[in-house]
């Protein structure tokens, strides 16, 4: 048969196997077998190949990890392909820093996009400290349209370690909150924000559960925070895992309301309930193992007495926190147009801010977005902070479409937030590599169970698809639905 198909005559003789006139159909035969032995035995080969390449770089190169190729590699939507190549085929995008490259790797495309983005005034105008410690450099260094830069080497890293490291000497608790957060001081003077890790990384929100009685998730917050940061938003404060230890972190250090509440479980283990609106009781304790417990520590932003640094507001999508009835948003599409457009202040940058939120929830799944947060020094021509993320990631199976409703319903989203979604579609990298990547960078990595990874790999051909069918289905325009205002 393998005489037949390549044309091969009878080997009679060892000379005629060598012949030039049939030596290229050996190889050629050759060559097929090692392509198949390839093919079934791909561990051997990438082992041998390893061991002859001692260039690293040359070995990934070679062999990628299985989520490269953009997230359209497990989950393609063909109105999104046919979407993006119109994209693509925009004239004004020919020569412009929106230009998608399917070859250029994603980081090396946001650092591109972030030498334009916008740069307003600092916080330094408003906040006056002595300059010295990374959490002051970082106040200070607050812009005008986002919170920190990830490249400035005068406080970034060194705030994330001293958030991880730094000795605790206050400890207090957040009575706004429905859980139990710790406000925690270190002994450089800065505070920071610290939320328990209460559930295994693998644990799923229950079916029948409603949004409001979900509990908050630790992971949750350092994920948002990574993933607020490769998406090139930089609203999420910075925020690391960290162990603390019950009897010296809180036990020593702590208010009242928290020692008073510290006992024994029944199998030994130091557990503490503290004081918050509703989560705070024994069967709601936080226990250690034995008395060491992971968690979340956020940075603070600048406190509210400093010339009323940020402001609370009710966002325009709030969700109805009770087991029966909806919200007016839920009930009708063309709230958008008739409600919330209407709003004073709403026709500038906010919208577009608005759609950056309903994007970030729906990667996360959070549908506990009742009230956003702004820097007041600012105006209104400023960013609004991702706050408060902790019941994200709990469904890993279940798209959160009403998240979107601030996209869906407007029609409208930033061309910078566009084409990085496009970007992260089409390739080389998906999101989920890109964010695993920067997980990697957290002390308590691993942070997300690999099926969240996966979900947002699904969850960014779903946004794509929202933002083509406002074209495509409700006969928008392309200007009317991208909009490009000075990519902030």
């Amino acid at each position: 048969m393998v005489q037949k198909f390549f044309f091969l005559p009878k080997l009679n003789s060892f000379k005629l196997v060598w012949s030039r006139r049939y030596i290229w159909k050996l190889l050629l035969l050759t060559f097929c077998l090692l392509a198949l032995i390839a093919v079934n035995f791909q561990p051997t080969v990438q082992y041998a190949v390893r061991m002859a390449i001692h260039r690293s770089e040359l070995y990934n190169k070679l062999f990628a990890p299985s989520d490269a190729g953009g997230c359209r590699v497990n989950y393609s939507i063909p109105e999104v392909d046919t979407f993006i190549r119109e994209y693509q085929g925009k004239s004004n995008l020919l020569d412009s820093v929106f230009k998608v490259d399917e070859q250029e790797p994603y980081l090396s495309f946001l650092a591109k996009l972030n030498k334009w983005k916008r740069k307003g005034k600092l916080m330094k105008e408003f906040v006056k400290n002595n300059n010295t410690w990374a959490w002051e450099i970082f106040h200070q260094q607050i812009n005008q349209y986002f919170l920190y830069d990830p490249e400035d080497t005068s406080y970034y890293q060194q705030m994330l370690k001293d958030l991880n490291q730094r000795k605790i000497i206050f400890t207090d608790v957040n009575n706004r909150s429905s859980h139990l957060v710790l406000i925690v001081t270190f002994d450089n003077g800065m505070k920071g924000l610290y939320k328990f890790m209460r559930t295994p990384r693998d644990h799923e929100v229950l079916p029948n559960h409603f949004f409001f009685s979900d509990i908050e998730r630790a992971h949750a917050e350092i994920a948002s925070f990574h993933l607020d940061k490769v998406l090139g938003f930089y609203r999420v404060p910075p925020t690391v895992g960290r162990v603390l230890n019950i009897t010296e972190d809180i036990g020593n250090v702590g208010v009242e309301l928290l020692t008073s509440t510290l006992h024994r479980s029944p199998v030994g283990n130091l557990c503490f309930f503290g004081k918050c609106k509703d989560y705070c009781k024994v069967a709601f304790s936080i226990c250690g193992t034995p008395d060491t417990i992971e968690g979340a520590m956020s940075v603070f932003l600048p406190p509210r007495g400093i010339n009323q640094s940020h402001y609370s507001v009710a966002s325009p999508w709030m969700r109805v926190y009770h087991h029966t009835g909806k919200a007016t948003w839920e009930l009708s599409e063309d709230y958008c147009e008739t409600n919330v457009k209407k709003r004073e202040g709403f026709q500038g940058r906010k919208l577009l801010d608005y759609s950056d939120i309903g994007v970030f929830d729906f990667l996360i799944g959070n549908l506990d977005r009742h009230h956003v947060e702004l820097f007041q020094q600012f105006n209104n021509d400023t960013f609004i902070l991702h706050l408060d993320n902790g019941r994200g990631f709990g469904k890993s199976k279940y798209d959160c479409m009403s998240c979107m409703s601030p996209v869906r319903q407007c029609c409208m989203i930033r061309r910078s937030t566009l084409a990085k979604l496009v970007k992260l579609y089409i390739g080389p990298d998906s999101l989920s590599h890109v964010l695993r990547k920067s997980l990697e960078a957290d002390p308590l990595s691993p942070i997300l169970w690999e099926p969240h990874l996966d979900a947002l790999d699904r969850r960014v051909g779903q946004i794509l698809k929202v933002v083509r069918d406002c074209i495509a289905k409700k006969g928008k325009l392309w200007h009317e639905v991208i909009i490009d205002d000075g990519y902030n």
